[in-house]
């Protein structure tokens, strides 16, 4: 029996069960609604049933009988095609391929820009796609089988929990640092000695999330002992709270080491030594066990690796 299935319906039906909806699924397809909504129709026609139906009151989709049949066959085929696109490219760096990667904003910024830049070099015709999220959409993204490559921050103190994705610790203790002016009174009152934590209430303190695993640390932290805390301010991006604290004499930002050397290295800002110090952090990578790995997502683990064993990034 001839069929009329292609490729593109294939992943439309993947992502629209994965993702639970029509509008989600082109997002992460990067394609218009329309065209998911087209291809979808198109898959139903070539197999000539319905593949789901959408649940009366509600927004939730119910695959049918013949959608549940087609699920793991529609799998299967993708990580087969995904395969040979590996297989490809481990023979030659000339073939076209893709490698999702998926990480916060910080990481992105500062210990994924150089290693990336070195391997589009190498690898040619290879996209690396770079999706921003919290640190919790990473995991359950790499989990999911949606990105190759993750990379996240989590409180040091926390053990790492069992999870069905290759986990590596690239950095067991990323400090976080707190920051100002140079002109900044704590700054000054703090040369030869420490900082209190309490004396940082009488100011703003500029953070890069409003939610999340580092927001909730470092809201722990400065809470820790039940006295006054300051007033954080988010930003949304890391360039922000750098930008907050350099217009404002008054106010303290708070950031992974790592986003501060140049700035702390030509005196732009610098680090006030507060006690109790503020929590460090482990800098994790995870890769997918059910996505089969491009030769360039394990290179750019052991760049990233070999990026902190040399120093460069907490310089």
């Amino acid at each position: 029996m001839e069929s009329s299935l292609e490729i593109r319906q294939l992943r439309a039906f993947v992502a629209l069960v994965e993702q639970g909806g029509v509008t989600a699924a082109a997002q992460t397809l990067g394609l218009a609604q329309s065209t998911v909504s087209e291809t979808l129709s198109s898959l139903e026609r070539s197999v000539g049933a319905a593949v789901f139906l959408r649940r009366r009151g509600s927004h939730d989709l119910v695959l049918t009988d013949a959608g549940q049949v087609l699920l793991p066959h529609a799998r299967s085929v993708l990580a087969m095609i995904d395969a040979a696109h590996v297989a490809v490219a481990g023979a030659t760096t000339a073939a076209r391929a893709r490698v999702a990667i998926a990480t916060n904003e910080s990481l992105s910024t500062y210990v994924l820009a150089s290693p990336l830049d070195a391997l589009r070099r190498t690898w040619p015709n290879t996209t690396f796609e770079v999706t921003i999220m919290m640190c919790t959409g990473v995991l359950s993204g790499v989990h999911a089988g949606e990105y190759d490559l993750g990379l996240l921050l989590h409180p040091s103190e926390d053990n790492p929990a069992s999870t069905p994705v290759d986990r590596t610790v690239v950095c067991e203790d990323v400090p976080l640092v707190i920051f100002a002016q140079p002109t900044h009174v704590l700054a000054k009152s703090g040369k030869g000695g420490h900082v209190r934590r309490d004396a940082l209430a009488a100011y703003p303190l500029y953070l890069s999330d409003s939610a999340g695993d580092f927001h909730t640390l470092v809201r722990r932290f400065l809470e820790h002992d039940g006295l006054p805390a300051p007033r954080l301010q988010t930003t949304g991006s890391i360039e922000g709270v750098k930008r907050g604290v350099l217009g404002d004499p008054r106010a303290l930002g708070m950031l992974p080491a790592y986003a501060l050397a140049d700035e702390l290295s030509d005196g732009t800002l610098v680090s006030l030594s507060v006690h109790p110090r503020p929590p460090h952090m482990r800098l994790e990578a995870l890769m997918s066990k059910t996505r089969a790995q491009h030769p360039a997502t394990r290179q750019l683990l052991e760049a990233v690796l070999a990026t902190y064993q040399v120093g460069i990034v907490n310089r």
